[in-house]
């Protein structure tokens, strides 16, 4: 009876802890399964999705009566991306559809996007979905002919055959003079033109050939149009002739030119220039009168008298400035030197000093002294001078008159001569001892 009681025993308490296990996992799968339904966060669509980004779109329908701090969402490049990983969320225990937009992402890239809620201990996430950034490529240009080519600029032209509908970083052209495959490394210029665009191109050397092509970036890289070469026109002069000059006065002249052809580029200042040294340049005494191209007359002033000038028509344009033949104006008027004589005499000679008071219009040639008997016959015999210098010729200069007898009454005169004629002084009267 003991046995049978022992055993009864122990079939109740198996039965018991079954019982209760049961019970046990029953309420522990009730309790997840509560969290399933009650917690309702999901990803409900992807959309705008480019290159570089995307807007993920979710829904907090429930949060499972927990108190959320934060809501949103994350992506990453592996699965189950966590709030580690790139993510957008906003603060408040708030319930309705919310969206977050993902930029600077790599392009054709796999990524994967799931939504979250932060509590106060722990992170929840929802639903996995992925989605792929768009596929780009290098964008396709052509280099078109150059155009409006000058001596020294030129405009550039390309355009944008195809730009992967992704967005232009860049575009523009390289150029060179001596790399007939211009890249990077040489000279640039950018645009901020449309699909076809244009670049004017200054400070380019005259008569040079030079190689261009287009360029176009975008996140992909840089894609090269085909290079087309130019030459640039060489500077021509303008052709100029002087005109015989006229009215030729003391201080005053008239003469002038004609422009014949302006050259490669417009004639900006014409005139004559003069001096009185051959070849005369615009550095010089010059008139400016008009520009372009036909005749012109000149009128030269502050002149001289009695002086030779050497005049050369001029024309100057941005090639350079360019002359016609010379010729030469000597105007009118003009002095003789001024000069004064002393005096002193002994037995049979007498001692004559000059001295030039005035050069007059022209450079002085001869300076010479004479004496003469009362009946004005030149007499005494020129034993020497002292001679006289260029570099001064201001300063006295004496002869020695011999030969004249004793106690007897002469005159003497100095003079001086220019290309004008000689002049002499006063009449000096003097007896010998």
């Amino acid at each position: 009876m003991r046995k049978n009681t022992s055993n009864f025993l122990i079939s109740l308490c198996v039965i018991l802890f079954s019982s209760l296990l049961q019970m046990s996992v029953s309420c522990s799968n009730n309790e997840r399964d509560a969290e399933k339904v009650t917690i309702d966060n999901e990803i409900t669509e992807i959309t705008n999705i480019t290159e570089t980004s995307a807007v993920v779109s979710a829904d907090l329908n429930s949060n499972g009566n927990e108190n959320v701090l934060f809501r949103g969402i994350c992506i990453g490049t592996q699965t189950n991306p966590t709030i580690n990983d790139t993510k957008h969320q906003e603060q408040g225990n708030v319930l309705g559809l919310y969206t977050a937009k993902f930029e600077n992402l790599p392009y054709n890239t796999k990524f994967y996007a799931r939504p979250f809620i932060t509590t106060n201990s722990k992170t929840i996430y929802g639903n996995e979905i992925t989605f792929t950034t768009k596929n780009i490529s290098v964008p396709t240009v052509s280099t078109l002919e150059v155009s409006s080519v000058t001596q020294n600029s030129a405009v550039f032209n390309g355009k944008i055959e195809n730009d992967d509908s992704s967005k232009l970083l860049s575009k523009g052209f390289y150029f060179s003079k001596t790399n007939s495959k211009p890249e990077y490394k040489d000279q640039k210029i950018e645009s901020n033109e449309n699909f076809e665009f244009s670049n004017s191109v200054t400070d380019l050397e005259p008569n040079t050939i030079y190689y261009v092509r287009a360029f176009a970036s975008n996140l992909a890289g840089t894609a090269l149009g085909e290079v087309v070469s130019f030459k640039t026109t060489s500077f021509v002069l303008p052709t100029v002739s002087t005109t015989v000059a006229t009215s030729i006065l003391e201080n005053t002249a008239v003469s002038g030119g004609v422009v014949l052809q302006e050259g490669s580029n417009p004639v900006t200042e014409r005139g004559v220039c003069w001096d009185t040294a051959p070849n005369p340049t615009i550095t010089y005494d010059r008139t400016k009168d008009g520009n372009g191209a036909g005749s012109f007359t000149s009128n030269l002033k502050s002149l001289k008298p009695f002086t030779q000038y050497y005049v050369r028509a001029y024309a100057t344009s941005a090639a350079g400035t360019s002359y016609g033949q010379q010729i030469w104006v000597k105007t009118i008027g003009g002095d003789k030197p001024t000069v004064e004589a002393s005096v002193s005499a002994s037995k049979n000679t007498v001692y004559i000093t000059v001295k030039v008071l005035k050069q007059g219009s022209d450079n002085i040639t001869a300076i010479n002294a004479k004496c003469f008997d009362m009946d004005g016959n030149n007499v005494g015999k020129l034993v020497s001078g002292s001679g006289w210098s260029n570099s001064n010729i201001y300063a006295p200069v004496t002869f020695e008159i011999s030969g004249l007898s004793s106690k007897s009454k002469y005159y003497i005169v100095g003079s001086a001569t220019n290309s004008l004629g000689t002049s002499t002084s006063e009449k000096i009267y003097i007896t010998t001892l």
